[in-house]
C-alpha cells in the first residue's frame, strides 16, 4: 500500500527521505529531533542546519541524511496544539503536504514521517494520525505518485489507537447493521417512530411501567419536567444545548459555512418549528458532541432517527459510541465503509 502505519524507531527505517520535526531555530530539540540528530551525527547535521537558519512553521527544507539509511532528511516545523485552533491544524497539514511535495521534487520513492506534533507540541494522537492519512491520500490522488509513505510511530498506544478504533467500528457495524430490515433503537418502523407519541414513550421509558401506582410528589415533578422537555421542538432544544455547553451558534454551521449555510441557523432562530434536513440535524448533534442517547433524542424532535437498517446510520452510531465527534473524521469513516458522505445523508 502507498500509505502505511508502522511501529518502529524512525532512525532505523529505510527510506529515501526521513522527516524530522525540527526546532524552528538551528538547535537540537527533544524527542524525534534529538533522536534523528544522534543517529545522523550531531556535529555534521547541526552544522548543515545552522547554514539553513530559522525555519517557519509549516515550511520544509532538506539536508543530507549523513549516517541515516536515507538520502535526505526533510526538516519541518509545527506549532503548539490548542483546542479549536484552526491555525495549528493548518500548520500540521502544511508540514505533511510540503514535505511530500519536496520529496516528490527530490525524486524520492519513499518517505518516512514521525507522528508530527504529538510530542512537545501536544497534538492529540488520533487527530494527528487522521491528518497524516488525509493529506497523504490527497497527495497520492492529485499527483498520481506511487511514492511509499510511511507513518512511523514509536509507542504502542499510538500504533494501536487507529487500528483499534477501526476494528471497533467494523465490529459495531457487524453487530448492529440489519440489512433489508427497518429496525431502530426501539424496534419500530420509521412511520411508527413518527406517529407514536413522544411524551407517552418517554413516560413509559422513564418510569418503566411504574405508572400503575400513584406517583409521589417528587416523581410527579420529574414527570412534569420530562413532559416539558419532550414538548420542546428541535430548534429550541438545539439552542438550549448550545447555551448549556457554551458553544457559539456560528460553530454549528462551521468556519466559512463548512457544514451548511448559516441561513439555516438564522431560520431556526426565527422559526422554532423549523424542520432541518437530516444531514443538518446529524451535523448539529456531532458539533454539540452529544452521546448516542442525546443524539437520538434530538433527532427524534426533527422526525429522524439513526436506523439500524441504513449502513450510513449505523456507521454514525458507531462513531458516536466510540467517541468520534468530529465531522471530517465521521465522513472518513463513512467513506471507509463505502457509504456516502454526511452531506448526502437522507
Amino acid at each position: 500500500m502507498p500509505f502505511t502505519i508502522i511501529r518502529d524507531d524512525i532512525t532505523r527505517v529505510k527510506a529515501d527521505a526521513i522527516v524530522n520535526t525540527a526546532n524552528p531555530k538551528p538547535a537540537i530539540g527533544a524527542g524525534t529531533d534529538n533522536a534523528i540528530y544522534t543517529a545522523a551525527g550531531k556535529e555534521k547535521l547541526l552544522a548543515a542546519r545552522k547554514l539553513i537558519g530559522d525555519i517557519k512553521p509549516g515550511d520544509v527544507i532538506e539536508t543530507a541524511a549523513y549516517n541515516l539509511d536515507a538520502k535526505y532528511i526533510i526538516h519541518t516545523v509545527c506549532i503548539e496544539w490548542d483546542i479549536d485552533n484552526e491555525t495549528a491544524l493548518d500548520t500540521l497539514k502544511s508540514c505533511y503536504k510540503n514535505s511530500l511535495d519536496l520529496a516528490l521534487e527530490l525524486n524520492c520513492k519513499s518517505i518516512a514521517f514521525p507522528l508530527i506534533g504529538t510530542g512537545a507540541y501536544g497534538f492529540p494522537h488520533d487527530e494527528a494520525v487522521e491528518i497524516a492519512k488525509s493529506v497523504s491520500k490527497k497527495f497520492l490522488k492529485e499527483t498520481g505518485s506511487d511514492m511509499k509513505i510511511m507513518l512511523v510511530v514509536f509507542d504502542k498506544d499510538s500504533y494501536e489507537s487507529t487500528a483499534a478504533v477501526a476494528k471497533k467500528i467494523k465490529q459495531y457495524i457487524d453487530d448492529n447493521y440489519v440489512e433489508n430490515a427497518v429496525v431502530d433503537e426501539y424496534g419500530l418502523t420509521d412511520e411508527d417512530w413518527r406517529d407514536m407519541s413522544t411524551i407517552r414513550r418517554r413516560r413509559e421509558r422513564y418510569f418503566h411501567g411504574a405508572s400503575n401506582r400513584p406517583l409521589s410528589r417528587d416523581e410527579q415533578a420529574k414527570l412534569d419536567a420530562v413532559y416539558d422537555d419532550a414538548a420542546k421542538p428541535f430548534s429550541v432544544k438545539v439552542f438550549e444545548l448550545a447555551d448549556k455547553k457554551k458553544i457559539k451558534y456560528s460553530k454549528l454551521y462551521g468556519t466559512n459555512e463548512r457544514y451548511f449555510s448559516k441561513q439555516v441557523i438564522s431560520a431556526m432562530q426565527k422559526n422554532s418549528n423549523y424542520h432541518p434536513a437530516k444531514f443538518v440535524a446529524v451535523t448539529i448533534c456531532i458539533v454539540l458532541e452529544l452521546d448516542l442517547d442525546e443524539t437520538l433524542d434530538l433527532l427524534e424532535r426533527a422526525g429522524y432517527t439513526l436506523s439500524r437498517s441504513r449502513k450510513a446510520d449505523v456507521v454514525i452510531r458507531a462513531c458516536i459510541e466510540n467517541g468520534i465527534r468530529d465531522y471530517e473524521k465521521i465522513d472518513k469513516k463513512l467513506e471507509e465503509n463505502s457509504c456516502e458522505e454526511l452531506r448526502k445523508l437522507k
